[in-house]
Formats: C-alpha cells, structure tokens, sequence
C-alpha cells in the first residue's frame, strides 16, 4: 500500500539525523567489520546467541580490547560463524534455505477492504503467535479496519509458475487488537486455524543483529505473490526505536518481517527513505519528481526503516497490564513453534495436465501431449497451432465451458456483488502466470483472426503472424546490443524500441508488474507507431471525432485517446482489468467507465473475441465475461474496481 506522507517525512528526518553517526560508522566497518563498528556490550551479546564462545578475559566486558582483538583470541572452531558475522564470507550451509522456507509460511498478504468488501489496498502481515498478526498501524489503523481485511496465506508461485491455492481467513479484532501510531505496529487476532503455517517469534532480548550484517525481507510487494529479498540488505544504524538498513533491490513492503541469518525476526518493516531534490521533493528512480497516482516501486528508495522488535515487545508488555488475554500471552512467551507438516499445497509436486484419457481394449492408456521446444538460439519458427480439424478456430464445446465456468455466480445479485463475484472468479480461476512474450504466447495462436492473420487494434491494418514475430525478435536484440554497447537497461529502451504488442491498461499504470504484463487478456497486435501514438494515454469519446481524424491509429489530444478501430475490444479488455486487479487503475473516473460501456454495446463481440477468450482460457485459466455475456455490462458496479 502507499505509505503515508507525514509517515515518509518522519523516517527521512530521522534517517537525515543519522548522516554523521553512520559515517563513522561506516569507517569502522570498513576498518574491522561488525565487531568494530558495534557497542561493545551488543557484540558480547551477539557472539553469545550465536554460539561463539567468548574469551576467558571477557575482554569486552572490561572494554580492555575492541572486536578487532577479541576476535584473534577467539579459538579456530569459532571463526567461521565470526566471519559470517563479519561479512567476510557469504557461504551458508543448505539448511538456510529449509529454514527460509519455514519462516515464509508465517507470512500473508493483508487485504485491506471496505465495508462492501472492495479491495482498497494490501500489505503484508505475519504470524507473532498462535493465531494473531503483525503488522503495521499504517495498515490497519483501528479495530473497524481490521474488522472488514483479510489475511491470504500461501499466495505465492509454485515452480512451474501457477498460483498454490491460497488460505483466507478472516481478522478477528473483537478478540485482541493492540496498536501504536508511534511505533507503527498493529497485533489482531485471526480468526479460523493457523496451526498450519506456524508463528515466528517476537524475541524481546537484544543481540539478534549488528551494524554491517546481512538481513533478508519476506514480503508482499505492492500486493503481488509472496518474494524475498535474501541477505540483499544491509543494518547500516540502529536508534532506540528502529533500524536503518539500504539495499540496492525494492522496498520491503509495509507490516514485512525483517530476518537475521538465523531467521529471527529483528525488525517490523514500515517505511522507506526516499531521495529528494533541491527542492525537497521526492523522485523517481528515472530522476523525475514523483506524480500523483505513481505507485511506491517506482520511487527511489536509499534506505528502509524497520521498528525494532525488542521496542514492540516492551510496549507489547506495556499494554498488556490488566489485559487477560490467552492469545496475547502466547505472543509474549516467544516460545518457537513446534515443526508441523507442511500443507499439501506447499508441498505439492507441479501436475501435468494431459488432456482427455482414452483407454483402449487392450487397456493401455492413450494421452494427447503437445511439447512447445526453443532449441539454443536460433531464428523462431512459424506460428505453431494453426486452425485444422483437430484444432478449430472455435472450440465448439466452449459455450458449455463457458456456462461451468459462470454456474456459481448470481443471477439476481446487486451490481456491487455482481462486481465482487466476478472479480473472485477471475482472480481465483487466473491460474497461470504467463510470461510477457507476444512472440511466443500472443501471435502465434491467440490473436490470429478466422483468416490466420493478425490485425493492429487501432489501425485494423493487417499482417502475417510471421511478421509480428520476427519483428519482435529483432527489437529484442537491438535493445540488449544497444543496452550493452551505451551501458543502458535494456528494459528502460523498450519505449524507444517497442514491440508490436499494445497493453490497454498501460504498462506504466501497475509499473510492469507481474501477473498484470502478461495478462493475455488485454495484450492485443499493435503497430509500435498506434503503440507509440497512444503512449499512456485514457480513452476518450470526441464529440467530433469524424470531423478530426489525426491518424490511421485514431485522435489523442492531451490526456485523451480515441482509436480508429477496436474500440469495443479494447473496453471489455479494460474493464475485465478493473475485475481482475481492483484498485489499481486510478486514471479513470465514472465518465470514462461510461464511454467503454458504450463502446461495448456499440461494438459487440465477435469470432475473434470468443476465440482469443476460449484460447486465453486454456492458457492462463480464466475468462473475459463481457465477452461470454456482453449483456452483464449493464449490471456490474465496474466503479467498485477504480482506484481511489
């Protein structure tokens, strides 16, 4: 979720403070690593939790000897923990990852909803104890936020790229809701069983860290599938309430656990540190100030802020007095849970979908398998699937699909629970993650018309499959020769080079975030000069639109686009996003929802729709509805899936 400006504000002056401490601090990491640049007493403290044993002379105790001298007393079985300490030697044995993987079982992705049950925003929250959550007082501020969010474990990708199928249980702050603004946490019951995922616990004692070591961040960045920043973290300061650590990687997202090398959690993250011009304000990683609307990812962050968790245990303890409470007294023990079995979902091997199973006399079993090869580098081949009898354009069983597919949504629901219903079924169905590669996924198969051709959305010019692909191709390898040869990103040339692919919520919308790019759903053939021509740009419905044609792609003036042709595909594909991501489109008002439904009435689907709906199905799992019952665009609250 966007964090708060006056939160933004605090932990910049915060981190401005500290410039000439951890310069200091800086020199002696430079000079002798962690135990040179720490307190004394904290590194006593940490050489002992970590199993090291001290020399006899205690020499840190006394203050007799720095880190630097403690360490050449220290006997040989201990150096290799030192010099992880250190940062000297980065080599973890493989049980890091068996234990990277349990800790991320306790960690969800927080909903945030209103009391009609829209999407307003997510975090990121984990389990402290038996069924209660951590997170930040900028997520769920009061027991009423709480009261209507969620929690989802296991929403993260498998190997193969699919979604597991996640856990959603409900928060429960009738229960227990405990929250400090000033420290920025939130603790609340959750309601229904956690045993499953374990807790991780709040350890109150210090020595869990020290200046110069390692940290890794288990998150939801921007509410997308569970990731990790492993050990790409740096403490870099540590004041009496919070931690400062800079990374070269993205944000943690807010209420994330922050891990030592042992997988305690050190830390609640809550904010970033973001850098600003002369002019105090705040800029994008492309050197731009930041506009309304622009999402957190693409500010540029130079530290992160975390709330120590020693601090949140102390006013934990502090609130605690007088409250008679069996799950707050289970967060307070710290004790660790007990290893259970892991879910099926967690630990399920991929599943093969072969298709219809046919059984012969003899009793051996005959299953149809298609195998897509790219053998080393070579030129791409011709489009694979073309129309034939065993593959028709249009699937004839489809329409049966289609009324499977639709049976539990319903018939006599409000339009705001029309919205809610449908936007579940294309979330939970939406089961496949696809790559963003027109080449391969979108003009081989999926946009072709009857005729085995492609057309421009805009332009309706027509080409050969071949082309689009080959095109793309080669604008593959001009940006990463270019990128090589000017010593650019490859990815920051794609607006300079751009594929024959257009996006009709654009790209820079959700900052190219997966599973949003390559959502096949509103990718369509587009000629990089309509691709160009729109840009970022809402569509529009000119008055006088026939009387002011400025292209073959259509009329923009600022801020506004009408294309030429493929209006009504383009605004079914549209709001079939605002089903799928709710809350992430905010350049669009209730006006221009208007425009695309008069789009979609005016231009209803056709073949070309139903086939690209059918064949999207098989690949990513779920289906347009307006193209399965363009008579629903009427009944939907399409404003519930707009950005505030």
């Amino acid at each position: 979720m966007d964090l708060p400006r006056e939160l933004l504000e605090e932990t910049q002056a915060r981190y401005l403070r500290r410039d000439p401490e951890r310069e200091q601090c800086r020199a002696q990491l430079e000079a002798g690593g962690p135990l040179a640049a720490d307190t004394e007493v904290r590194v006593e403290a940490r050489l002992a939790r970590l199993g090291v044993p001290l020399p006899e002379a205690r020499a840190l105790a006394t203050g007799q000897a720095d880190g630097l001298a403690v360490a050449a007393q220290l006997p040989e079985d201990a150096r290799l923990p030192l010099e992880r300490v250190l940062g000297a030697n980065d080599l973890v044995g493989v049980a890091y990852l068996d234990l990277a993987r349990a800790a991320s079982r306790a960690v969800g992705r927080v909903v945030l909803r209103d009391a009609r049950g829209r999407t307003q925003g997510y975090g990121t929250g984990w389990l402290c104890g038996p069924g209660a959550l951590l997170t930040n007082h900028h997520v769920l501020e009061s027991a009423a936020v709480a009261r209507t969010a969620v929690v989802e474990f296991d929403y993260e990708l498998r190997p193969d790229g699919t979604l597991r199928d996640r856990v959603t249980l409900n928060l429960d702050p009738d229960t227990l809701f405990l929250t400090s603004e000033g420290l920025d946490y939130s603790l609340v019951a959750v309601g229904g069983d956690t045993s499953a995922f374990g807790w991780l616990p709040l350890f109150g004692s210090v020595g869990k860290v020290l200046v110069g070591e390692a940290l890794s961040i288990i998150q939801h960045p921007s509410g997308e599938p569970k990731q990790i920043a492993l050990r790409e973290n740096r403490l870099v300061d540590l004041l009496p309430d919070f931690l400062h650590y800079e990374t070269d990687t993205a944000p943690g997202s807010s209420g994330s656990p922050v891990f030592n090398d042992a997988w305690e959690v050190v830390a609640l993250h809550h904010s970033g540190v973001p850098r600003k011009d002369a002019q105090g304000r705040t800029l994008r990683r492309d050197g731009q100030p930041v506009q309304p609307g622009d999402p957190d990812t693409l500010i540029d962050w130079i530290a992160n802020e975390g709330v120590r968790v020693s601090r949140i245990v102390a006013d934990l303890r502090a609130q605690a007095e007088g409250i008679s409470s069996a799950l707050l007294a289970g967060v307070l023990a710290a004790q660790r849970p007990s290893v259970a079995a892991e879910r099926q979902s967690a630990g399920a091997a991929p599943v093969l979908d072969l298709g219809p199973l046919t059984v012969g006399a003899d009793g051996v079993a005959t299953v149809p398998v298609t195998l897509r090869l790219r053998v080393g580098g070579g030129e791409a081949a011709a489009p694979g699937p073309v129309p034939s009898p065993a593959r028709p354009y249009l699937d004839p069983a489809d329409g049966e699909k289609a009324a499977a597919y639709y049976a539990g949504v319903p018939t006599d629901a409000t339009p705001q629970s029309r919205f809610q219903a449908l936007s579940e079924l294309v979330t939970r169905t939406h089961t496949q993650t696809v790559a963003y590669d027109p080449a391969d996924e979108l003009y081989p198969w999926v946009d072709l018309w009857p005729d085995g051709k492609l057309r421009s959305l805009y332009s309706a010019r027509e080409h050969a499959p071949e082309e689009f692909i080959a095109a793309d191709r080669a604008v593959t390898e001009r940006r990463l020769a270019l990128a090589a040869r000017e010593g650019l990103d490859a990815e920051a040339l794609e607006a300079a080079l751009p594929y024959n692919c257009e996006h009709v919520v654009p790209q820079s919308w959700f900052g190219k975030r997966q599973p949003m790019r390559g959502d096949l759903h509103h990718l369509f053939s587009c000629e990089p000069d309509c691709n160009s021509f729109r840009g970022n740009t809402p569509y529009f419905d000119f008055p006088d639109y026939g009387e002011a044609l400025r292209s073959d792609c259509g009329r923009r003036e600022p801020g506004e686009f009408e294309p030429a042709h493929g209006k009504g595909a383009a605004a079914r594909a549209t709001l079939y996003f605002l089903l799928r991501y709710p809350g992430v489109v905010r350049q669009y008002a209730e006006r221009h929802l208007q425009t695309l439904l008069a789009w979609h009435a005016a231009d209803p689907p056709g073949d070309w729709e139903r086939h690209r709906n059918a064949a999207i199905s098989l690949r990513q799992g779920n289906r347009n509805p307006l193209i399965d019952y363009p008579e629903w665009g009427a009944g939907v609250a399409w404003a519930e899936g707009l950005g505030r």
